[in-house]
């Protein structure tokens, strides 16, 4: 309990108090706020990994083994959450398993990874949303030629080819290459939730998926397994 306790001190610590923005979701995009479709069920469910359970102990595989017609039971249940935004408690409850850091004191709490096991259920739907969303800003150029990573035909591979080309091509002109490289601590967990979602509306990600995600980012709650 002791050490659980640290761990969970040391991983909410990264959370901090903001002022809240005022957020405008009346402006809808159609068609990321269309009614969820059979296939895009049926490609998330696929896509998923067979990877530990959630809080709720409901598992990919589950999913995998279920037939159309219960299938379809789930696409309504999906539905009736993106329509009202209003999430269950255990897909906004994540379990927290501290993995130690290889060569590294495991007496201090900072030699620590957390793992976190989240609801396969939100994963679903979190699956089918991020497709949409990607789609979206792909198709109507909405992101910068020169973002990599997290995108279709545009990953860290590409990345590489085109700094190794930028390198190669200095040489070839005796010119000097230089490139910046910026890690932010604890960039994830110090986002400022408000600013994410202001941001998406300024992008076009407007609607009841923009409102759907934002209360999925609130009032989230964790324990430590140990």
């Amino acid at each position: 309990m002791k050490q659980s306790n640290l761990f969970a001190n040391n991983f909410s610590s990264y959370s901090h108090e903001v002022q809240p923005i005022p957020l405008d979701y009346s402006t809808e995009n159609e068609f990321l706020n269309k009614n969820i479709e059979f296939w895009e069920l049926k490609r998330a469910i696929s896509k998923t990994k067979n990877s530990t359970p959630g809080a709720d102990n409901i598992s990919s595989i589950w999913f995998k083994k279920l037939d159309d017609a219960s299938l379809l039971k789930i696409l309504g249940m999906l539905q009736q959450q993106f329509d009202s935004s209003v999430l269950p408690k255990a897909w906004k409850h994540t379990i927290i398993i501290p993995i130690p850091k290889p060569n590294k004191d495991k007496t201090k709490l900072t030699s620590y990874r957390p793992i976190a096991l989240t609801s396969v259920f939100c994963k679903i739907f979190e699956r089918i949303l991020a497709h949409r969303i990607t789609h979206f800003l792909t198709s109507q150029k909405k992101l910068n030629p020169n973002q990599l990573g997290f995108l279709p035909f545009r990953d860290n591979h590409r990345a590489i080819y085109k700094i190794y080309s930028a390198i190669s091509e200095a040489r070839k002109n005796k010119k000097f290459f230089v490139a910046v490289s910026l890690d932010i601590k604890s960039a994830y967990d110090s986002v400022h939730v408000d600013d994410l979602i202001l941001k998406c509306l300024q992008l076009g990600i407007s609607g009841k998926v923009t409102k759907w995600m934002h209360h999925f980012l609130q009032e989230r709650s964790f324990q430590i397994k140990w």
